[in-house]
């Protein structure tokens, strides 16, 4: 299974999880937990993929090797098949769905 996939199906079940914990909370009586809950999550979830978007990006590039003042050609281009931002927009996308509709429902 391709790691993308993998990440998007984690994904999906971290997302599917925060809005059930959220909603099980708002059904217990704690609607003002559920939307914190919810909420944290959201933020939590967002800021992991930018700082894995941010952290990882200049790195890969900075270890072509590449003489100064040519351009780069094609075949030198780090691979960015399974690269981690990809990773963390697949496993993030679905995880920011879930608490967002969370966060949107029970606040």
């Amino acid at each position: 299974m391709p790691a993308p996939v993998a990440a998007t199906l984690c994904g999906v079940f971290l997302g599917l999880l925060t809005f059930a914990v959220s909603a099980w909370l708002y059904r217990n009586g704690a609607m003002h937990l559920a939307g914190t809950a919810a909420a944290a999550a959201l933020l939590l979830a967002l800021a992991c993929i930018a700082g894995t978007a941010l952290l990882d990006g200049p790195a890969r590039m900075r270890r072509a090797r590449v003489p100064v003042g040519r351009a780069l050609p094609p075949a030198w281009w780090p691979r960015e098949s399974d690269s981690m931002p990809l990773i963390a927009a697949c496993v993030g996308a679905p995880l920011v769905i879930g608490a967002g509709a969370a966060m949107l429902l029970f606040r």
